[in-house]
């Protein structure tokens, strides 16, 4: 077997933390190459690493700065011809949204891989150099490219889209809720379910700073007053969190109908875990309405990665091609 060039980047994060005076973690504080010394490969995989330290944060403090700039490094190593595929250590707070805005991003012509770790390098029964060396070996795997970028936790793959942080602190940090892995690695040998079933284009024409887009969770008897504040402080455009098959208290549909009138995108997902949006209910507030009001209904992705979406398209469609260019990376 050929020997593949892998590039590592590291933006920080657990799986780059050392131990701090007071007993806690520093997140972050590891470099890149600090990082790597400790990572064992298995037997029978023949690699080149090369190390890129990006960025030494923990990911709650991660900006959308940050993340184009990850873009651009990015792009240009997969675009390198010595280059087999690309592995990028990150934060587990908002992992899923950079691999998501990657995963719209980039070009699927070489594996891109994305990992952290739950427990730091310096404590008991860290997943962090095992998490490595599954992204490592994984990011060899050129079927893999078909998908986009990919996060890798705990032996499993997951596409972009449908990963999910679903535990706090235990070791399964990571799944993809109504979808399931896309594929497994054990040792040496990465494991693919099938083919991707879609073939989504990278967004291009994209430039920062991207539109400010606010993330807003529908809830009991929640104040109606919060859609107009978002708008009032900066934001071009608002994703609803919805409830259940698409919902908002009745109390919000006269302040999105003005914004939907004033030339603001309202979107709505499903807040749940699992199950779309559906127009099946008909009263204030149902996603009928909703629909009726002009809202975008998305389904099948999170809000926090809608946001990103929505966010992308704004910078570089016309408002009235905005709900066809959503359907097209939503399908």
């Amino acid at each position: 077997m050929t020997k593949k060039h892998i590039v590592v980047m590291t933006t920080g994060g657990t799986i780059a933390s050392k131990p701090s005076e007071s007993g806690r973690s520093q997140s972050g504080a590891l470099s890149g190459e600090k990082l790597l010394e400790q990572v064992t490969l298995p037997q029978g995989v023949d690699v080149t690493l090369e190390v890129i330290s990006l960025l030494q944060k923990p990911s709650n403090a991660i900006t959308l700065m940050d993340v184009a700039e990850l873009y651009r490094h990015g792009r240009e190593v997969l675009e390198r011809d010595d280059v087999d595929g690309l592995v990028i250590t990150h934060g587990t707070d908002t992992l899923e949204e950079t691999a998501y805005f990657l995963s719209l991003t980039l070009p699927k012509n070489k594996p891109c891989v994305m990992t952290g770790s739950q427990r730091a390098p310096h404590q008991l029964g860290t997943d962090a150099f095992k998490n490595i060396c599954d992204a490592i070996v994984s990011a060899t795997h050129a079927p893999l490219s078909q998908w986009g970028c990919v996060v890798v936790f705990n032996e499993s793959l997951f596409s972009a889209r449908y990963a999910r942080k679903v535990n706090s602190f235990q070791l399964n940090g990571f799944e993809s809720p109504g979808a399931g892995p896309i594929g497994y690695i054990d040792g040496p040998r990465v494991k693919l379910y099938g083919a991707a079933l879609e073939e989504t284009l990278p967004v291009t024409g994209w430039d920062c700073p991207l539109p400010r887009v606010d993330l807003l969770p529908a809830y009991l008897d929640a104040s109606p007053a919060l859609l107009q504040a978002c708008v009032a402080s900066g934001a071009k455009a608002i994703v609803i969190d919805g409830l259940g098959r698409g919902h908002v208290p009745p109390s919000w549909m006269v302040p999105i109908k003005e914004l939907v009138s004033a030339g603001v995108p309202v979107a709505i997902v499903s807040g749940c875990a699992q199950g779309p949006v559906n127009t099946s209910y008909e009263f204030s507030g149902s996603l009928a309405d909703l629909a009726s009001a002009g809202v975008l209904t998305l389904n099948d992705i999170s809000a926090r990665k809608a946001r990103l979406a929505l966010a992308l398209l704004l910078s570089n469609s016309p408002r009235d091609a905005l709900r066809g260019a959503m359907e097209r990376i939503m399908s």
